[in-house]
């Protein structure tokens, strides 16, 4: 290392020591997390790892999360927060995960792929939104299974109401 630099660089990491961090530890890890086998959904109280291609995740700004049985539970969960977790906010939200229907991958919610009334039933044999990494994966479920392909900010409260089927939240 060259010998200006490193002397440019030593305050930087000493006042994060200081601080109590080590310089890598300063940006959270945003990372989906290992659902584990005891883990409840916060909106119908189902274990998502028992549905891994249904699965889905918020991780927040503390590096705590919260797994889902489903797309909708997630959606219900993002847009009623407060009636599901006391102890965070919107703005606690450092990422959105969903588990492709295919291949069983986490996908950044933000940018997968659902599919709207298709054949495909959730996890409580309700209309769910299967979610998807990319456009022509969704597209070749809507051939097979029927619906219609949506993005993240398509999916509107009266969207996920309307698949609440034989339950509500």
């Amino acid at each position: 290392m060259n010998h200006r630099l490193r002397f440019a660089i030593a305050p930087a990491i000493l006042a994060a020591r200081i601080a109590g961090q080590t310089p890598a530890a300063t940006a959270a890890d945003l990372s989906p997390q290992y659902v584990q086998r005891s883990t409840r959904c916060p909106v119908c109280g189902m274990y998502p790892y028992r549905t891994p291609q249904w699965t889905a995740q918020i991780v927040f700004n503390d590096q705590t999360a919260s797994s889902f049985d489903s797309p909708a539970d997630m959606f219900r969960f993002v847009g009623n927060m407060m009636l599901f977790d006391k102890t965070h906010k919107p703005a606690d939200i450092g990422a959105i995960w969903v588990a492709d229907y295919t291949t069983k991958a986490w996908v950044d919610a933000k940018k997968a792929f659902y599919v709207l009334g298709s054949k495909a039933r959730g996890p409580m044999n309700d209309p769910n939104l299967p979610a998807f990494a990319s456009r022509e994966a969704a597209d070749a479920h809507v051939k097979a299974e029927g619906g219609k392909v949506l993005g993240f900010g398509e999916v509107t409260r009266d969207i996920v109401k309307s698949l609440a089927g034989g339950h509500n939240h």
